[in-house]
């Protein structure tokens, strides 16, 4: 993508601005975390995958729910003289998944589990993430385990089973509603979903019991600069909430690079060159090349504002 490519909207969309994810066997409060993989979600140090932005006006990051609903055909016996195979229906397998989350939600984890194996979308998804079948196989061996359910959300959510995975983050808190990164990672898989409001009270809850962790602020700010994007020209009030959140973020800790990113989208919005130049220079110093894309994007933002008059 081209220097004059570059779209205010769509860039802020880009999962350089996302909220962070937790991995599994990372603390309640973290330091620096640049994941492009779900966070224990907090992935570790490096930042969430957001899916592809969409670098078009007005459009946001509203991700696709999980593969549920693609198309797929499953064979079936048919007279000797015929070939067609027919085709499952988008309404089938949502039907399905549908049956496999009662089943699940319920306890019945055993019967989830056959249901899921019914939807030739979880089959393939099984097939390209084995950790799934290890973290169901978790879950039924220790049900009331809090950080099983965790680990299979977890899993879900590389496989882009966003429902599912839900479901999977609730049920780690019903079981344990202190575990901070339950919250974290159900607020990440709803901003997803493009249930921004949602994202925020879980980001919410999850402040109330970790206050001082500034992951949680910069996820929180994330949330509000996509809110004020819905509108044009972008809502000012809600904008000034996500940069007082990511100011918040760096008081807690200067570290956090997709911080200083972030805040550097925000004052290009709001006209302010000098100061989103200083913040994605200093992103650019905190940059470890984990993720090129927010790499490729910070250097394009640079060149864009050096340029300009």
């Amino acid at each position: 993508m081209s220097t004059g490519d570059i779209s205010e909207e769509g860039i802020i969309a880009d999962k350089a601005n996302a909220p962070v994810a937790r991995d599994v066997g990372q603390s309640a409060v973290p330091g620096v975390s640049c994941s492009s993989e779900p966070q224990g979600l907090r992935v570790s140090p490096r930042w969430i995958r957001i899916a592809a932005s969409l670098l078009l006006l007005f459009v946001l990051v509203w991700l696709a729910y999980p593969s549920v609903m693609r198309t797929l055909f499953t064979p079936e016996t048919v007279p000797s003289d015929q070939t067609a195979v027919p085709q499952v229906t988008l309404q089938d397998e949502a039907a399905q998944y549908q049956v496999a989350l009662e089943h699940y939600q319920a306890g019945q984890f055993a019967e989830a589990w056959t249901a899921l194996r019914r939807v030739p979308s979880y089959v393939a998804a099984l097939e390209a993430n084995p950790e799934i079948e290890a973290a169901e196989q978790a879950v039924q061996s220790a049900p009331t385990s809090a950080q099983a359910h965790f680990k299979l959300g977890a899993a879900w959510v590389r496989a882009n089973l966003l429902t599912l995975a839900e479901a999977a983050f609730r049920k780690a808190i019903a079981l344990d509603a202190q575990h901070v990164d339950a919250y974290v990672n159900l607020g990440v898989t709803l901003y997803q979903m493009g249930r921004l409001d949602e994202a925020l009270q879980e980001y919410d809850a999850a402040l109330a019991i970790a206050p001082n962790d500034a992951a949680l602020h910069h996820n929180k700010g994330a949330v509000y600069v996509q809110q004020a994007l819905q509108s044009q020209p972008p809502d000012k009030e809600l904008l000034d909430k996500g940069l007082r959140a990511f100011q918040r973020a760096l008081e807690l800790d200067a570290q956090l690079p997709q911080a200083y990113f972030s805040l550097g989208v925000v004052y290009d919005l709001q006209g302010k060159r000098q100061e989103a130049l200083a913040m994605f220079r200093r992103f650019q110093e905190l940059d470890d090349g984990s993720d090129p894309q927010a790499t490729a994007l910070a250097r394009q933002y640079i060149e864009k504002l050096e340029q300009a008059p």
